[in-house]
């Protein structure tokens, strides 16, 4: 019962933000990523951690004090679940590819996921960023993970 109790939120919340083809089309955390990797001075990478536990219901953001790395987290914070880490994973690999789906679908979700994606065509990325996602939920005994990392290197002319 607690199964198809967590499958008709999902369901639910998924409704209410649109397929992964729609959030990346409306979603403001595209924006609010490229303007975080659009902020990555040449020749660095810079890094954001979200990590959420739905047991003690909180989340937490690491920056490293980098300042376009602590206005990300602080509308992370904001404007992410704590609940239900594999929609933020959805919603932030939707950024890099529209027309993927990597986490879940509205029918189904994943017990667990792992990975790593990169793009050098993320939506509203200037042509001179990587974007690269890893990430991890559901892995017995730790905390669901987002981390999101950005590359700048100069241009060609």
């Amino acid at each position: 019962m607690r199964a198809a109790g967590i499958s008709i939120i999902t369901t639910a919340l998924l409704a209410t933000t649109g397929c992964s083809t729609l959030v990346g089309e409306k979603d403001h955390l595209c924006a609010e990523m490229a303007r975080f990797a659009n902020a990555t001075q040449l020749g660095t990478e810079r890094s954001v951690e979200l990590r959420t536990d739905w047991s003690n219901f909180s989340k937490s953001c690491a920056h490293d004090g980098y300042e376009p790395g602590k206005v990300f987290c602080q509308w992370l914070m904001s404007n992410t679940s704590t609940e239900f880490a594999h929609i933020n994973i959805g919603r932030a690999l939707a950024c890099l590819d529209p027309s993927a789906n990597y986490a879940s679908t509205g029918r189904a979700s994943p017990s667990y996921l792992t990975g790593k994606v990169e793009s050098y065509y993320a939506k509203h990325a200037d042509e001179n960023v990587r974007i690269e996602i890893e990430y991890a939920a559901g892995i017995e005994g730790e905390c669901p993970t987002l981390k999101i990392t950005a590359e700048r290197w100069e241009l060609d002319e």
